[in-house]
């Protein structure tokens, strides 16, 4: 497994969409790109968690909670008080080939803020949506966090033995929006 350099990222944006190698990033700003990474912005939807009347959830059941929805316009600035979490999105929509599979991390100068954008960083091969953020404040102040702020960087990795018959699948695919956890009872049958 290597890194690709800005000049694969390149050449693997200028492919054809339909093409299994390419990578799509959309809206894509060339002046996003390092060396070694792409920035990725923080967009506009954001989903709230709403604490149960028992005061605890259990990680285990995944059913219905009462999570709620907000779209923050540009321009606008979402508040993320101290000690809180919320659920976000990337502006940009990602296509990932089959054969590079992805890590998003924090970038360090958001990371001075003390503000955590994933705790689920790893993007598999074949991935397509909008990347989901779990912003964690882990500060001791109130954080103000604006739509179309570069948030994080995405590190692309080619897959040494990669199947190109291989598909996604999964809870998550093709994301738009923050998505809560899918209903999962913990009973067994």
């Amino acid at each position: 497994m290597s890194v690709l350099s800005k000049s694969l990222i390149l050449d693997r944006l200028k492919l054809e969409i339909d093409r299994p190698e390419s990578l799509v990033v959309t809206p894509f700003d060339e002046s996003a790109l390092d060396l070694d990474s792409l920035d990725l912005r923080l967009g506009h939807h954001f989903l709230f968690p709403k604490l149960p009347a028992e005061g605890a959830i259990n990680a285990q059941d995944r059913g219905p909670r009462s999570d709620f929805s907000v779209h923050i316009p540009f321009g606008q600035p979402l508040v993320l008080p101290a000690h809180q979490t919320v659920l976000g999105m990337t502006l940009e929509f990602i296509k990932l080939p089959y054969d590079v599979s992805g890590q998003i991390l924090t970038k360090s100068s958001i990371a001075r803020s003390f503000l955590v954008i994933e705790t689920a960083p790893w993007i598999h091969p074949n991935y397509r949506g909008c990347l989901t953020l779990e912003l964690a404040n882990v500060s001791n102040s109130t954080l103000i966090l604006n739509p179309g702020m570069r948030i994080g960087q995405l590190i692309l990795l080619s897959i040494d033995h990669p199947d190109p018959n291989g598909e996604l699948s999964g809870a998550y695919v093709g994301p738009v929006r923050p998505e809560a956890a899918p209903h999962q009872s913990s009973h067994k049958h």
